[in-house]
């Protein structure tokens, strides 16, 4: 039964061929009878002109066609752009609440993370993806407040300054962590953490 199917949309193939061979060349056929007609001259005058017309009729679908092209990456590059504002919104929040532990981070902070790493999955370019895992990496491992993680989130603007085409000089990263982080915020959790240790060593001796 397939064989059979196969063998009837060859022959449709075949006769839809045909009838397209036919008709090109019925259609060549009757330009050089018209041709044949008209004045020598006449007829020179009207092959340019027809060519002159196919030529521009081709110009003005291939600007059409770039003109498309255009508007899909300028779209695809708000997307981006977009994505990127979320990225650096999520990590300076997180990165300032010392509190936030992100082996279990509060469900509001989960819920963000989702959907921003299903945004980096669809517009984000891999430079900033292996930027972004790598500071999450950090950020879980050592603290929202390591040094470790503050350079990895310079790293992650760095990379997302570079896939938008913005200037980033040499040396950048650490002027960019400190622009959105001020240092207060990175010596907050060892200024607590002395605090708490306090009491212990001031206990006097029984």
């Amino acid at each position: 039964m397939k064989l059979i199917g196969q063998i009837v949309a060859f022959i449709v193939v075949i006769l839809l061929v045909a009838v397209i061979g036919s008709g090109v060349y019925l259609a060549a056929e009757s330009l050089a009878a018209l041709f044949m007609q008209l004045d020598h001259q006449v007829a020179i005058i009207t092959a340019i002109s027809w060519g002159i017309a196919l030529i521009a009729a081709w110009m003005i679908a291939q600007a059409i066609r770039a003109a498309g092209q255009l508007g899909k990456a300028a779209a695809l590059r708000e997307e981006r752009a977009a994505t990127y504002q979320l990225l650096l919104d999520y990590w300076e929040n997180v990165l300032r609440q010392d509190r936030t532990r992100l082996d279990q981070p509060p469900a509001e902070v989960a819920e963000k993370l989702k959907v921003l790493e299903r945004l980096l999955a669809l517009y984000g370019g891999a430079a900033v993806l292996k930027a972004h895992t790598s500071l999450r990496t950090v950020a879980h491992d050592k603290g929202a407040l390591h040094p470790d993680t503050r350079v990895r989130f310079g790293e992650a603007l760095v990379a997302v300054r570079k896939d938008l085409g913005s200037d980033t000089p040499r040396h950048i990263a650490v002027e960019l962590e400190r622009l959105l982080l001020p240092v207060a915020d990175a010596s907050k959790g060892v200024v607590e953490s002395k605090d708490a240790r306090s009491p212990t060593v001031a206990a006097p001796a029984s």
